[in-house]
């Protein structure tokens, strides 16, 4: 090799080298600062691209499972409240049963039976999780995004699962005008009512034996026999009652004949009351079947509910809602799964990434080491090659 004080290829030589290893040494310390071997596109390209799209990948599940927690916490909101809601419904039962049965005050009975079909509405108005009620009526189903459901690199669909509404209120369960105060008569005076013997009003009842019983009042002035017909006299079974109005129409005033009618209503189980408007309104332990009257100027009719007839919608109103658990339920449980396997897939998609872009930190302190020392022999290197223009004086003394 020549001699030159104008080229040091020895030094130059070191000087490339020594860069290469401050070079790596800097990617090192980067590695190590950082934690990533792939920081940036730079790094390595296609690396980072895949990363970062999982990266978005990892961003839209977590939004996913944000949106699964919440319609897990609306579908639990509905599904306690429906539980309430059928628990109310056995109390209704309860109560509906009791109004069965004779000799019960079923006035005080329907009392609490409106109050079970208030607070059953209540539940169901109640039941709602950030301004979302599938209970209520008028309710509408929530859809919940579950899942992106990546079809290639440039396409993804967003997945949902839909919990259907369930209207609870009392009027979609049928309840909502439940009456076991049974049915009632009322006998409506035209003006001018006048009573001729021989007048019936007839009132038909279910007794506390379970008979059918035609109790016919007629007006007579005891002259005569009655004309209607007897099959039954003490109503053990079913059959007609005659029973006497003792009035004589022409002389007794239409009030003194009313009052006796009513009487004559009373003195058999019946509680017959007038208002103020001359209307006679008739009630039984079990309701009336049936009214009629041959006076057409005191016209008779039924009003009202069978009480028979609630205890069927109470148990519509049961199989409704136990319908309606066991779909909340099954959303319940589908929701949380899939919560679940999102969760899951979050952290494997996570775990991906730090596979492709993390640093080993294990590898780089041992990496870092051996650069270090590189770079210290690289600097002593470098020196002695400079040192090599001095020798060059030693041939000029």
């Amino acid at each position: 090799m020549a001699f030159s004080v104008n080229t040091n290829a020895s030094a130059l030589a070191a000087l490339r080298t020594l860069n290469a290893t401050n070079r790596a040494l800097g990617e090192t310390q980067s590695r190590i600062n950082t934690g990533f071997k792939v920081g940036g596109a730079k790094d390595n390209a296609s690396t980072f691209a895949i990363a970062q799209g999982m990266r978005g990948d990892i961003a839209g599940l977590k939004a996913v499972q944000e949106s699964l927690s919440l319609g897990q916490a609306t579908v639990n909101v509905a599904l306690s409240a429906a539980q309430q809601i059928s628990d109310k419904l056995s109390e209704l039962k309860q109560k509906v049963t009791q109004g069965q049965a004779p000799n019960v005050d079923r006035n005080a009975i329907q009392n609490d039976i409106d109050a079970i079909i208030e607070s059953i509405d209540a539940v169901a108005i109640a039941a709602q999780f950030n301004g979302v009620n599938l209970l209520k009526n008028g309710a509408t189903d929530l859809d919940v995004v579950s899942s992106l459901d990546r079809q290639d690199s440039a396409t993804v669909n967003v997945a949902k699962i839909t919990v259907a509404a369930q209207d609870l209120s009392a009027g979609t369960l049928g309840i909502g005008s439940i009456d076991i105060t049974g049915k009632i008569a009322t006998f409506e005076q035209a003006t001018g009512l006048t009573f001729t013997n021989g007048d019936v009003f007839e009132v038909q009842v279910t007794n506390s034996q379970g008979k059918l019983i035609n109790y016919q009042f007629e007006l007579t002035d005891g002259a005569g026999p009655l004309t209607t017909a007897v099959t039954d006299t003490d109503g053990s079974a079913d059959g007609n009652i005659a029973v006497a109005v003792l009035s004589d129409t022409t002389a007794d005033s239409t009030a003194t004949t009313l009052g006796k009618l009513i009487d004559a209503m009373n003195s058999v189980g019946l509680t017959a009351v007038i208002a103020s408007d001359g209307t006679i309104t008739v009630t039984s332990p079990n309701g009336i079947n049936n009214a009629t009257s041959s006076n057409t100027e005191l016209t008779a009719q039924v009003s009202g509910s069978d009480p028979s007839a609630a205890m069927g919608a109470v148990e519509n109103a049961i199989n409704t809602v136990k319908t309606a658990l066991a779909k909340l339920g099954t959303a319940a449980n589908q929701l949380e799964a899939q919560g679940d396997f999102v969760k899951s897939l979050t952290d494997t998609l996570t775990e991906g990434v730090s596979t492709l872009v993390d640093a080993d930190l294990a590898e780089e302190s041992a990496t870092l080491q051996a650069l270090q020392t590189k770079q210290q022999l690289g600097i002593q290197a470098l020196a002695i090659a400079n040192q090599q223009s001095g020798a060059v004086l030693a041939l000029f003394r």
